[in-house]
């Protein structure tokens, strides 16, 4: 038997409706579209396909349901609290389709339509859940039949066939962009690595040429004045020390981050440890052309691991010479003040230099911070608070009105509760 015109008619709309699906498949595959977009023409193609004046997509996302697109554009965005009673929320709760060939004489006749303000042509809806793997992680809405009053049970049937389709491929679309980000987020990383390993490098690499040529010049030039020989081992010497404090920095950040730094406390005459470490770094203070000062307004006695104290206080101190420096703009000047309070003993630095970058602020003490001097790892102030609290005590800095930084050092007082 030929087959009649209501036969073609059928045919050629099961052809079209296969098409759309067709398109619809092909959108949410396209990697090089965002998400966003993505979702947009599926509800454009869902409506066409379900013949629905309006379409809306909704996701479950912590605790809500939110619109992540709709052919009314103007619903975007909103989402309502999963235990908020509507009818997407009661499809989530069942997880079964709810139809409606009429809002008006339904349950929910009193119950707006979630986070869809607009109004009803006709009140007929169909409200589908989207599940993945047995889960409802979102719902479809169709609303008003194109050229119809209602939709009908075939509607419903069809409606629920398509649901199943968009779910697989919505979960499979927002799986996709997740990998993608993913990989965006592992290339950024790696590449942040490459240049954190670039910068502690050529950090480790600056004094390790400035001692290679300072020997090199000792060993070459047999008419060098013992002054000027001198004057070399003294640049070695420092950048030795640099090169040592960078690197033992490093190692220990790790120690304590991982909680396996060992602490060995022991009682120490601050004032004694302080006029120490500025002893050893004169040399520092010498090549930088800066002068040290040191009061003590009282001796305070602290229980606190002498090697952590002395790089704390070494680090900032370097730190103040290098901003104080004549030649970086400074005015060659930096003052160590030693007081206590009832529980902590206080050890204040003092440059002329710039001060610290407002910009900066408290940023300072992040890892891998740097100001405006180039050379820096980025790393001292950053051990020198953690090694602090570790101590019991802690570091902060303060500009001052006349210009420069000064940095305070508080540690707990031997005995104080």
């Amino acid at each position: 038997m030929a087959p009649g015109k209501d036969d073609a008619h059928m045919l050629e709309a099961e052809n079209k409706r296969l098409r759309t699906l067709f398109q619809l498949c092909h959108t949410l595959a396209r990697p090089e579209i965002d998400l966003a977009e993505r979702l947009r023409n599926c509800v454009k193609g869902l409506a066409k396909l379900s013949k629905a004046e309006k379409c809306s997509l909704m996701l479950v996302e912590q605790g809500r349901l939110e619109v992540r697109a709709a052919t009314n554009n103007g619903v975007v965005g909103m989402n309502i609290p999963l235990e908020q009673m509507a009818i997407s929320t009661e499809v989530v709760r069942s997880g079964v389709p709810v139809y409606l060939k009429d809002i008006a004489d339904s349950p929910f006749a009193q119950v707006a339509r979630a986070a869809d303000g607009s109004s009803y042509r006709t009140g007929s809806v169909i409200s589908l859940p989207l599940k993945d793997e047995g889960v409802v992680v979102g719902v479809l809405n169709l609303s008003d039949k194109v050229g119809q009053p209602h939709f009908d049970q075939d509607d419903l049937e069809i409606a629920s066939a398509m649901a199943d389709q968009v779910a697989a491929l919505i979960n499979f679309s927002a799986l996709h962009s997740r990998l993608g980000q993913a990989y965006q987020d592992l290339g950024e990383t790696q590449r942040a690595k490459q240049e954190l390993m670039h910068m502690i490098f050529h950090d480790m690499k600056a004094p390790l040429t400035a001692i290679k040529e300072a020997l090199g010049l000792l060993s070459r030039d047999q008419n060098m004045s013992p002054s000027q020989k001198g004057r070399y081992l003294s640049l070695a010497e420092l950048d030795a020390e640099l090169l040592w404090r960078r690197i033992t920095n490093l190692m220990d950040l790790n120690r304590m981050e991982s909680g396996q730094m060992p602490v060995r406390p022991q009682p120490l005459a601050l004032c004694g440890l302080a006029e120490e470490t500025i002893a050893r770094l004169s040399i520092v203070a010498e090549a930088h052309s800066v002068k040290l000062n040191m009061e003590a307004d009282t001796e305070p006695e602290i229980m606190a691991d002498e090697d952590l104290v002395e790089r704390i206080l070494a680090n900032i101190l370097i730190n103040a010479m290098k901003f104080s420096s004549p030649d970086a703009g400074g005015g060659g000047t930096v003052s160590v003040r030693l007081g206590a309070d009832d529980r902590f003993a206080v050890i204040e630095v003092m440059d002329d230099g710039p001060g610290v970058d407002p910009e900066l602020g408290e940023n300072a003490f992040e890892r891998y911070a740097h100001g405006s001097l180039k050379g820096s790892s980025g790393l001292g102030l950053y051990f020198c608070r953690r090694a602090a609290w570790l101590l019991g005590g802690e570091v902060v800095y303060r500009n001052q009105p006349g210009g420069g930084a000064c940095f305070t050092i508080s540690l707990p007082l031997e005995g104080a509760a």
